[in-house]
């Protein structure tokens, strides 16, 4: 059998994004209380309300695809979930939404500040995936009141050298 390198770009990607939203401040004050990664939407919601606000970075898959010259083209899914406590009253939910958003906003401005190293736009006519691409955001305020929560998908491309560079 011969010796194989595991390089573990996903796992890579994964550490430094959980970074940026660690390291994330806003006038010299964290963004978030407590950052975790989880692999499922069940350990998701286990993390969620214990400190607020928090930020969970949930992996989601790795895909891959055979490329002109041999390398592989891959993207890695997360999905990021910002969940806080926030107390509102009535039937105006403008306090609430606007938390939501201010989160979701710092974690974008986090990730896109420390874009990691091995992130970068792959592809060939069959496959193509951008450095960064951020999907649709999912918010939910009817959870668990007083929290709220808003889901951000994101996928970060990368290239490996070969069918054995994972």
């Amino acid at each position: 059998m011969s010796s194989i390198t595991v390089v573990n770009k996903d796992w890579s990607i994964v550490n430094a994004v959980k970074s940026a939203l660690v390291g994330a401040t806003i006038e010299g004050s964290a963004v978030f209380e407590e950052v975790v990664v989880t692999t499922s939407e069940q350990q998701t919601r286990e993390c969620q309300f214990t400190a607020s606000p928090e930020a969970i970075v949930r992996y989601v898959t790795t895909r891959d695809d055979v490329g002109l010259d041999g390398e592989r083209n891959c993207v890695v899914s997360l999905k990021i979930t910002v969940a806080a406590m926030v107390h509102a009253s009535g039937v105006d939910e403008s306090a609430r939404l606007e938390e939501l958003l201010r989160l979701k906003n710092a974690a974008i401005n986090a990730v896109e500040a420390s874009l990691p190293v091995d992130a970068e736009a792959v592809g060939d006519k069959n496959f193509y995936a951008r450095r960064i691409r951020w999907g649709e955001v999912q918010i939910d305020t009817a959870i668990k009141p007083p929290w709220a929560v808003a889901v951000l998908p994101v996928e970060l491309g990368f290239r490996l050298a070969g069918a054995t560079g994972h």
